[in-house]
């Protein structure tokens, strides 16, 4: 058994009003026989949109620092900029993953969690228990979504001081944890969010994956979001 783990020290940008900005949503009513559709709505919120997303926040915080500190607005403008110029590269994997001739690896989790969380300028602790090695790739893109879906909420919603992201292998499942303290939000009896295009999103995707999805939140006491994926064979 193999455990890593990492604490993420950043700052925050505050985005007053923004609100969330997914690009595109599936279970609209359109036939979709090969799930070619929602697999391309997969790939732009996952990506495209989470970094275009975070390229906003940054760009809404610069205006709201230029008057105060120009010093720290030109910094803000070049990570922009260098957001913006990822944004461009995911444009490209999406445009690959229309014509999946050659396979595909799933990205390490480690350097995921790293990228998601410098992406979003949040403070966390994030740590990996068990061998990811034998884990089939699809396994981990799920559990990737996850993650990425995770911590963009946080950062964006939440009002979150630290997010807390967990990654627990076996050789028959995969649980993926991710919990902050912001500020939460109203779940039904039955565990539906609604207003969150992306938590919809990744509920499907789960399941499609033969896991479940566990998310509890309350006003006030956070959100802790957990996916449980089971390992069924190998890749």
């Amino acid at each position: 058994m193999t455990d890593r783990s990492g604490a993420n020290s950043a700052r925050r940008f505050e985005h007053p009003g923004h609100e969330d900005d997914d690009l595109l949503a599936v279970g609209d009513g359109i036939p979709d026989p090969d799930g070619s559709r929602e697999q391309l709505a997969y790939a732009i919120h996952d990506g495209l949109t989470q970094v275009i997303t975070a390229s906003v926040l940054k760009l809404e915080a610069l205006a709201h620092r230029a008057e105060i500190h120009p010093e720290e607005a030109t910094d803000a403008l070049h990570a922009a900029v260098a957001e913006l110029r990822l944004a461009l590269d995911e444009v490209r994997v999406v445009l690959a993953s229309l014509t999946p001739e050659q396979p595909t690896s799933a990205t390490p989790i480690e350097d995921l969690l790293r990228s998601v969380l410098d992406r979003w300028q949040l403070p966390a602790t994030w740590s990996v228990e068990g061998d990811l090695a034998e884990i089939p790739a699809s396994v981990l893109e799920t559990a990737s979504s996850v993650i990425r879906e995770g911590v963009a909420n946080a950062a964006k919603h939440a009002d979150a001081g630290e997010v807390a992201v967990r990654v627990q292998a076996s050789g028959r499942s995969v649980e993926v944890s991710v919990e902050d303290h912001g500020s939460g939000f109203e779940t039904s009896d039955r565990d539906q969010v609604e207003g969150h295009l992306g938590l919809d999103m990744l509920r499907r995707r789960v399941a499609d994956a033969h896991g479940t999805l566990d998310v509890r939140s309350a006003p006030g006491k956070g959100t802790r979001v957990v996916a449980r994926l089971p390992v069924t064979d190998k890749e």
